[in-house]
């Protein structure tokens, strides 16, 4: 009886392929036919067209002809345009999200593909438009209307003008996702007192100008099944103001007005005592920012949302809240984000385990004094039990902490090597007062496999630096120096 090759089953390769990257689906279609068919789909599946000048020039784009995209164009789901040659396809019958920036020195003409590339693809769900300031005119705001399945829109750097604004909030009123940044409305815009956005799950006003505080405020209030905003302050508004936004919402939050909060990211919070009350009104936390507001009294009034806490952002920590992140750590089984300042490595040796062994992200900075450079090893050996990390960065943050002046050194003297199980690293960063030597580059090639970027100081001469540079690249990794 004749074995069967598990990799023969279109099945097992279709689940294969969701995980490889371009370089590497291309490779399998060299294998056979069968094999071709399965993965050109995942090939195709996103589309870039396009870097703007201050990018490096794509070396694919030149077989990227007119005729070859026309014949793969039902393939395409996902398409991200910084250049759409005049001679290019603007159909595709399964485009799901296009992406479009319009950069400096990018031509004039270059929106005018935005109107076909949205009115000939009826399927869009997603839309991202950037830089696109005042090229969003009235026959684009009624091609957005006439797009039946679209449910997310992102603007970026742009401007709603005066008569635009009524079809701008009828395209929210379908929407689940709103995105706004930098992007100006005519002075006093609000939405309507009878308008009712019971669609919009995510919202994110940031530094939105033009609409005031009290329109901003009618607008989040018009969307009841609100489950994520996010909030930037806004240049145009002096502190008083700022200050005023942030009091009304954490009124209404106390009042229950969004009963499905479960992801608040703000800035620019001024009041310990206003952030406590937003923490205490919702009914649960799942993902938060609370920037320098970080302290042991929101500490205290988080607590209660430890068991569903997904992902934490807080400011540059001081030695005072080094034991609050290290029981962060010891107290938030389902973390898989956490972005902090520094802690104390001796804070961690003599404390609990761990026990958020999901973290995917991590982004903080162990911090030592001169005589403690022998728990370096120990605080590797805490980290290795991450076993799930893709993402590691360590800032070096020197003003709170001035009795520990040093940071983690990402060394294999140190201790690096029991990072080496590590193998879903994605992104790196050592941090600027941490250098890497030609050892430790070569080590994280053999074990960090799935790398795409390291950022680093590098502690090696030029011509070295450039055949690791090459040598990164072969394997598709960019290597970042600073």
């Amino acid at each position: 009886m004749s074995k069967i090759n598990p990799l023969d089953q279109p099945e097992i390769r279709l689940l294969i392929a969701e995980h490889l990257r371009k370089p590497d689906l291309v490779r399998c279609l060299r294998v056979c036919w069968s094999w071709h068919d399965t993965f050109i789909p995942f090939v195709w599946k996103y589309l870039s067209v396009g870097k703007p000048s201050w990018m490096e020039p794509s070396p694919s784009q030149d077989s990227l002809t007119p005729e070859v995209l026309c014949s793969h164009s039902h393939l395409i789901k996902d398409i991200y345009i910084v250049d759409w040659p005049e001679n290019y396809p603007f159909v595709f019958p399964r485009i799901q999200t296009l992406d479009f920036h319009l950069y400096k020195g990018t031509t004039p003409s270059l929106s005018k593909c935005l109107e076909p590339l949205i009115g000939g693809n009826q399927s869009l769900v997603k839309l991202n438009l950037w830089n696109l300031d005042n090229d969003i005119d009235y026959r684009l705001w009624k091609a957005f209307l006439k797009l039946p399945h679209l449910r997310e829109l992102s603007l970026g750097r742009s401007s709603i003008q005066e008569d635009d604004i009524v079809r701008f909030w009828s395209i929210c009123e379908n929407l689940e996702s709103l995105l706004l940044e930098r992007v100006s409305f005519p002075r006093g815009t609000s939405p309507y007192a009878s308008m009712c956005f019971q669609n919009i799950r995510k919202l994110q006003l940031c530094h939105v100008s033009g609409m005031k505080v009290e329109g901003q405020l009618r607008f989040i209030s018009a969307c009841p099944n609100l489950e994520d905003f996010a909030w930037r302050y806004s240049l145009e508004y002096d502190r008083p103001v700022g200050d005023s936004f942030f009091k009304e919402f954490a009124k209404e939050v106390g009042r229950k007005r969004w009963p499905r909060l479960v992801t608040l990211m703000m800035d620019q919070q001024r009041s310990e005592e206003d952030m406590c009350l937003i923490i205490e009104g919702m009914q649960r936390v799942e993902k938060i920012e609370l920037g320098d507001m970080f302290s042991p009294l929101t500490f205290q009034a988080l607590q209660r949302h430890f068991n569903n806490l997904v992902e934490l952002q807080v400011g540059s920590s001081s030695e005072a809240t080094s034991t609050l992140l290290q029981n962060i750590m010891c107290s938030c089984p389902a973390l898989k984000k956490l972005v902090g300042g520094g802690v104390l490595a001796k804070d961690v040796v003599e404390g609990k385990l761990w026990v958020c062994l999901s973290l995917e992200t991590l982004s903080i900075c162990f911090m030592f004094s001169d005589t403690e450079q022998h728990l370096q090893s120990l605080i590797f050996v805490r980290l290795a039990k991450l076993t799930r990390l893709g993402h590691l960065s360590s800032w070096a943050i020197r003003m709170p902490f001035r009795k520990y002046p040093v940071p983690l050194q990402f060394r294999l003297q140190s201790g690096l090597d029991a990072l080496s199980g590590l193998w879903r690293m994605t992104s790196f960063f050592p941090g600027y007062d941490s250098s890497l030597g030609e050892d430790e580059l070569r080590w994280m090639l053999v074990h960090w496999k799935e790398l795409i970027l390291v950022t680093a100081q590098m502690s090696i001469d030029k011509d070295k630096k450039i055949e690791l540079e090459n040598l990164f690249k072969s394997r598709g990794i960019k290597l970042q120096h600073f």
